[in-house]
C-alpha cells in the first residue's frame, strides 16, 4: 500500500497504475498474471491500458468483477483501486460540513523554539480559495514579514494536507523555510478548524504543536 502510494505521489499516476508498478510488472506482465490465474477470461496488456486510462474518454470503464480480479491481483482493495474517481458523497458531506471554505482566516499555531527554550505563537491573515478538488492557502502579508501557504484536500470534515512557511527575512529564524504535514478537523459550520501540525527543525527532529484556523470574513 505504502508503495503503490509513492508511486502515486511521485509520479503522479492513478492508483491502477501506482499498484501494478508497485509489484515491478508492465502492462503485459500483469496481463499474464491475470491469464495465470483467469486462464479461461484472458486478458491482453491493451486491457490494462484501458483499465488504466480510465475515466479519461480514451479509456474503458472496468466492471466491478474486473476492478475485484485487479484487487486480488495487486493485494489491495477494490477502493484502493478506485481513490482517484470522484466521490459525489464526500463531496455532499463537505458542503454540509464546511461549504463554501473561499475567504479570510485567521490562522494560529504554537510550537516549542529550542533556541529560546519556550512555547511561541505564530499568526497569520491567510486567504483560502478553493482549487481543484483542493484548498489552498497563502497568508497576505508584506516582503517583511513571515509567509504562510497551505494545500488541503476536505473529506467529510477532515482536512489534510502540507503547509510551509518562510519566515520574516529580518526576524529570529532569518528566512529560514520550514514546511511539513497538517490534519484539521472542521466545524460543522465552517468557520473554524482545529487540529495539529507535524515538521521537522533545524536538527531534522520532529515537532508538533497545536493549529487553529477562524473565519474572519468573506
Amino acid at each position: 500500500m505504502e508503495i503503490a502510494e509513492t508511486f502515486a505521489d511521485g509520479y503522479g499516476v492513478n492508483p491502477r497504475v501506482a499498484f501494478r508498478l508497485a509489484h515491478g510488472w508492465s502492462q503485459r506482465e500483469a496481463a499474464e498474471q491475470w491469464n495465470q490465474r483467469w486462464p479461461d477470461e484472458p486478458k491482453t496488456f491493451k486491457n490494462l491500458s484501458y483499465w488504466e486510462q480510465w475515466p479519461a474518454a480514451t479509456g474503458y470503464t472496468p466492471s466491478l468483477d474486473v476492478l475485484s480480479r485487479l484487487a486480488q491481483l495487486y493485494q489491495c482493495s477494490v477502493a484502493d483501486l478506485v481513490v482517484d474517481v470522484a466521490d459525489f458523497r464526500e463531496m455532499d458531506s463537505a458542503q454540509t460540513v464546511g461549504g463554501n471554505l473561499t475567504g479570510l482566516w485567521r490562522s494560529t499555531y504554537s510550537y516549542f523554539s529550542s533556541g529560546r527554550g519556550e512555547e511561541l505563537h505564530g499568526e497569520h491573515t491567510i486567504r483560502l480559495r478553493h482549487a481543484g478538488g483542493r484548498i489552498v492557502g497563502a497568508s497576505d502579508c508584506g516582503d517583511r514579514e513571515s509567509k504562510l501557504g497551505l494545500e488541503l484536500s476536505l473529506r467529510g470534515a477532515i482536512a489534510t494536507g502540507t503547509w510551509t512557511e518562510r519566515t520574516s527575512p529580518s526576524g529570529y529564524y532569518r528566512g529560514a523555510v520550514y514546511h511539513g504535514a497538517i490534519q484539521l478537523v472542521v466545524s460543522p459550520h465552517g468557520r473554524a478548524m482545529t487540529g495539529r501540525w507535524l515538521g521537522f527543525g533545524k536538527q531534522f527532529n520532529v515537532n508538533t504543536g497545536d493549529w487553529h484556523l477562524d473565519w474572519l470574513d468573506d
